[in-house]
């Protein structure tokens, strides 16, 4: 059995009726409904329509392309100098950090290296 990509797995709304059974389908495609006893039963009754639909063409992904959204308030200077210079010390910063955090790492190993983890009487 092919399991679909996560971009393939259409949502189904599944809701309780008066009558106590349970309808479940695939939100605005009313032709993808089914109705019965359990949610169970309902979804492994729906699951093969779903599946044709998909094979013979009927229902697909509609891949979007969507433009990137500026993180940038309107107005905002593409190279503004003051933002540059924020960047900037926020590499070095981090430059620091990661230099800091591998000295100490290696201080941590040359003294668990000197130490003996066999004991001694």
């Amino acid at each position: 059995m092919l399991l679909l990509p996560a971009s393939m797995m259409p949502l189904v709304h599944v809701r309780a009726e008066a009558s106590g059974q349970i309808t479940v389908g695939v939100p605005g495609i009313p032709e993808l409904t089914v109705t019965a006893d359990t949610r169970e039963q309902a979804i492994d009754q729906l699951r093969p329509i779903v599946i044709e639909w998909i094979t013979s063409g009927r229902l697909m992904p509609l891949r979007l392309k969507v433009p990137p959204v500026s993180t940038k308030p309107p107005g905002w200077p593409d190279n503004d100098p003051m933002e540059q210079e924020f960047l900037a010390e926020l590499a070095r910063m981090k430059k620091e950090d990661l230099e800091r955090t591998l000295r100490e790492d290696e201080e941590e190993d040359r003294a668990c290296q000197r130490s003996s983890s066999t004991p001694t009487t």
